[in-house]
């Protein structure tokens, strides 16, 4: 999988759960204390994560390129 593509897939995943982070503040959902709390210990953690990958992806890309390559071996 090459940079553009990975970008692509974080973007879509990170979009995704902003939508779920939001619907935990401006829904009935908020009200749900597992919601709230799979938000606050899940969602908002990966928020963060991919991120923090797309911003460094240049550093992502170094890390996975050697698991790339013992995968194809």
């Amino acid at each position: 999988m090459n940079g553009k593509n990975i970008r692509i897939v974080m973007r879509w995943i990170h979009i995704a759960l902003a939508l779920f982070v939001g619907a935990a503040f401006y829904s009935p959902l908020g009200s749900y204390e597992a919601y709230i709390t799979a938000t606050l210990w899940g969602l908002i953690p990966a928020l963060a994560l991919t991120g923090i990958g797309m911003w460094k992806q240049s550093l992502v890309m170094k890390v996975l390129k050697p698991i790339s390559k013992k995968a194809h071996q």
